[in-house]
């Protein structure tokens, strides 16, 4: 028998509306899909952080409800949650931790030192696909400053064409400079040094004369003394005066590819050092102050006025002219090499990378969130800078504020915003860099501002030192760059860095303290090889060789 008219109107009516509402979940699904899609409702995203010792957050503000987590859920309805924090050094240990018990946080981000950690949660299965989340979602900053990088910076995430991690691209310029106190060269009538003499000679009349009255000597990292690119306290420029490259992947005189670390010109910076050291010329309670922010406490408390850092250094000293109003700053190329040049190493090409767990369900909405951060901090959404200009002006720690920690420029924004702080400074003339954004140009006033008035309100001392000052030592033409001829990870290195990065790092510890003889180091490089770093080496060399 057949259905009645009314039986076929209602199954067609019927058929209409299951459509229509399929057609409406896909139409909110597309739309979820774009760089500022909003959830119609407020979803969460549990993150993990590494602490900051000096946060500098607007009162009554947290690490998961400020003005940029406030923004963000406000923008796309995402809520950010803090499951736990931990000082830098232990925090890869907890993540590792995490892994073992599979109970990962939705979000989490890891430095390019940790990219072994990466390759042990992607070959896991433990990672989300990124690439339509990527593809769809990516605003036109972060894809246009990825392009400055030709992508290059996503590549080592990527595995069988899937994108697993979102990675800023690790800029040039941020090699280690040698920033003095230059009040305290103005006290002992010093000049600007040059070599490695010249600076033994300013350790030595500061130690003599204790400008200030309570100086230790020069600070030094007791966890990676001898650095590496973009390190902290680190003597990284000392090594590369001799010729030496720590913690790179270089070329040798024979045209071999060597480890930097075991390069037998190592061993005259380790001599220099160990003499500094048994001079009293360097900090004698470095090896003991590991805990975040004990170095920093140093520098900004005015017991030392020599120290290596990169541009940035700037902020991480925020404290010192709080403390000490009279405080001047000079950063220099320095020392240089035998030849007149300041070497200095270039990165590999990722920087910090934002993870996400496979068992999360959104994980387009950390491409959102990266958007909404530099949106507002860049200033392209002119009312969310102004919502967070105060934390700016107070030095906040942004990469403790942004819920992804992860830092999205040009590559070649240094030596740009330090032409542009100097035009404007020198000449009024606010020019010079084509990729400005409107936060560069802030800080090219608060330089200017600085320089005109002295003013210790607000950023301009630090735009000073950080963007007009040391920015601009990279345009200097002592400046040699060295080009590392590998950054990625081998096959073996999982296994085998671990153990000989702490190899590494013990056997110089021990040789600037006197605890080992300088010969030494011939001891720790047939160990370094036997422990795994001729496998190593090997497969570094097969990998460049099959480019």
């Amino acid at each position: 028998c057949s259905q009645s008219d009314a039986d076929k109107d209602k199954e067609t009516q019927t058929n209409q509306a299951e459509n229509d509402k399929k057609e409406s979940a896909d139409s909110a699904s597309d739309d979820l899909m774009t760089p500022y899609g909003k959830y119609p409702e407020t979803i969460e995203i549990h993150t993990a952080k590494r602490s900051s010792p000096s946060p500098n957050f607007a009162e009554g503000d947290t690490v998961d409800n400020n003005a940029m987590t406030r923004y963000i859920q406000d923008k796309i309805n995402v809520k950010t949650v803090v499951d736990w924090e931990v000082e830098a050094s232990e925090y890869a240990n907890k993540l590792s931790l995490m892994i073992a018990s599979d109970s990962l946080p939705d979000m989490f981000t890891l430095s390019s030192d940790n990219y072994l950690i990466y390759k042990q949660l992607v070959d896991n299965g433990m990672l989300a696909d990124l690439t339509d989340a990527y593809d769809k979602c990516a605003g036109k900053y972060m894809k246009d400053v990825f392009a400055s990088f030709d992508n290059k910076n996503l590549e080592p995430y990527k595995e069988d064409g899937k994108l697993y991690g979102i990675a800023g691209g690790r800029y040039g310029y941020e090699h280690d400079i040698l920033w003095l106190r230059q009040d305290w060269l103005e006290e002992c009538g010093l000049e600007l040094p040059k070599t490695v003499d010249d600076i033994k000679h300013i350790l030595t009349v500061f130690k003599e004369k204790n400008p200030g009255g309570k100086n230790v000597g020069m600070v030094l990292s007791a966890l990676d003394p001898a650095g590496g690119y973009s390190s902290m306290y680190a003597a990284t420029p000392i090594f590369e005066a001799y010729g030496a490259t720590p913690k790179t992947w270089i070329k040798d005189k024979n045209g071999d590819i060597v480890y930097g670390s075991v390069m037998p010109e190592m061993k005259e910076g380790l001599k220099v050092l160990a003499d500094w050291y048994k001079e009293g010329l360097i900090d004698k309670q470095f090896p003991t102050r590991t805990a975040g922010g004990a170095v920093d406490a140093v520098w900004n408390g005015s017991q030392s006025g020599v120290a290596f850092a990169p541009w940035w250094f700037c902020y991480t000293m925020g404290e010192l002219p709080k403390n000490n109003p009279d405080a001047k700053v000079v950063p220099v190329n320095a020392p240089l090499d035998s030849q007149g040049k300041f070497n200095a190493v270039w990165p590999g090409p990722s920087g910090d990378v934002v993870l996400i767990n496979k068992k999360y369900a959104h994980p387009e909405a950390v491409v959102k969130m990266l958007n909404c951060e530099y949106d507002m901090w860049r200033g392209f959404d002119p009312e969310g800078a102004k919502l967070i200009k105060p934390n700016r002006d107070a030095n906040v720690d942004w990469g403790y504020m942004f819920p992804t920690s992860v830092n999205l420029e040009y590559s070649d924004i240094i030596p740009n915003v330090g032409l542009l702080a100097k035009n404007y400074v020198d000449k009024g003339l606010l020019e010079g860099a084509p990729t400005a954004t409107e936060m560069d140009k802030e800080m090219a006033k608060d330089a200017k501002n600085y320089a005109d008035t002295k003013s210790l309100d607000g950023m301009g001392w630090i735009h000073y030192h950080g963007r007009y000052l040391a920015s601009n030592l990279v345009n200097k033409p002592e400046v040699n760059l060295i080009y590392p001829e590998f950054s990625f990870t081998t096959e073996s290195m999982a296994d085998l860095k671990p153990n000989l990065d702490t190899l590494e790092s013990t056997a110089f510890l021990q040789i600037i303290t006197g605890e080992k003889p300088v010969d030494y180091f011939d001891e720790f490089v047939k160990q370094w090889y036997a422990q795994g770093g001729e496998t190593v080496t090997k497969e570094v060399r097969d990998m460049v060789k099959a480019k």
